[in-house]
């Protein structure tokens, strides 16, 4: 293994953990990671974070990687050279189990310790996303199957995700932990704008990518019959078509790209829109929630685990543009129930979506196979 590529903060030692991501950007599992293994040393244990490779992203987490920005060019299929690369670090720390966090991870993570025999750590994928929605074919399916069946637990960012891994992935429920995710309690503490009253303040919070689905937002923002301003941040492959599509809308709309903190973009929206076509559980609806921005989404994966539908936002048919304008008008007309739904979202976050309760249902989940 190229030591110069794995810049140690401190060493693993044996009976570890390696929590395994796959970069060091700063998104939504890397930054997970992260916190899991800050939570994980505070309770006293060893834990090395490690990433498949370096990212060029501005913010990167504080992570150690295989790979540098100019060695590798991505992990998309299965490169030899990471397999191997994983697998002499993995020999090095000598971990007693492998968290692996996001599809990458897991199948790296399975061809590596591959033929490890009685040196073979555990393994445990977390699940973050829908999987249904990636396994777009039966070999795609099969695949996945078989790279769970060797996981010794697999935990799940939603109900939702637990329900699809059991149907279609043979993932015994047994083995299956649900962990919801949580939010830094800053976010509480979030205080918005003072204003004049004027247009509602939608906010698109997110990846400009097929996914992600931004160019709904623009529509269903365009069939709202109250006046709206659009703010989209947010990066990704299709940011030039959500350009060029709000230099011909009808209502204002502000492009902003990449971002590093959502707090100001938080302070200055009356909601929270969100388009995606899947999700597993969305961290961006719990920010706003914990913020105080009610939410409008479409009702994909675990997002009826984040909203209380009526209570803290509202859930729309996913893809149905014209309930979800028709959603934003019923926020617009009636500033009492955006501030009811702006409490109660604060609320919910705090009985249950808060980081550091997330931090101990995943910790709890991992009982009986974290080393002691």
């Amino acid at each position: 293994m190229g030591k110069a590529n794995v810049e140690r903060d401190s060493e693993a030692a044996p009976g570890s953990i390696l929590v395994l991501v796959s970069s060091t950007q700063r998104r939504g599992a890397e930054v997970f990671g992260e916190h899991l293994t800050g939570a994980l040393q505070q309770g006293g244990r060893q834990v090395l974070l490690l990433a498949l490779h370096r990212s060029d992203a501005m913010a990167e987490i504080a992570a150690n990687s295989l790979f540098s920005v100019s060695e590798i060019d991505g992990i998309s299929g299965l490169k030899v050279g990471v397999v191997r690369r994983l697998r002499a670090a993995i020999r090095e720390a000598k971990p007693a189990l492998v968290l692996a966090g996001g599809g990458a991870t897991l199948k790296y993570s399975v061809a590596a310790l591959a033929g490890m025999g009685k040196a073979r750590p555990a393994l445990i994928y977390s699940s973050i996303g829908e999987p249904e929605f990636w396994a777009t074919s039966l070999w795609r399916k099969r695949m996945m199957s078989a790279l769970l069946a060797r996981t010794s637990l697999v935990t799940a960012v939603s109900q939702a995700t637990a329900d699809q891994l059991v149907r279609s992935f043979g993932v015994s429920p047994a083995r299956i932990r649900v962990a919801h995710p949580g939010v830094p309690e800053d976010f509480l503490d979030i205080r918005h704008e003072k204003r004049d009253p004027g247009p509602l303040n939608v906010l698109y919070l997110g990846s400009m990518s097929n996914e992600k689905n931004p160019l709904s937002a623009v529509a269903a923002v365009g069939m709202m019959e109250s006046p709206a301003s659009l703010r989209m941040v947010g990066g990704g492959p299709l940011l030039e078509a959500v350009e060029k599509t709000a230099g011909s809308a009808g209502f204002p709309i502000e492009v902003l790209g990449p971002f590093e903190d959502v707090r100001d973009h938080l302070r200055w929206a009356d909601v929270l829109i969100l388009t995606s076509k899947t999700e597993g559980l969305p961290g961006v609806i719990l920010e706003a929630s914990a913020a105080g921005v009610p939410v409008v989404a479409y009702g994909v994966g675990g997002v009826q685990e984040a909203i209380e539908d009526g209570v803290t936002g509202f859930i729309t048919v996913p893809g149905d543009e014209e309930q979800m304008g028709r959603a934003l008008d019923r926020l617009a007309g009636d500033e009492a129930l955006r501030l009811s739904m702006a409490e109660a979202g604060k609320m919910r976050v705090k009985s249950h979506f808060l980081l550091s309760q997330a931090l101990d249902r995943y910790v709890d989940a991992l009982d009986g196979f974290l080393p002691t």
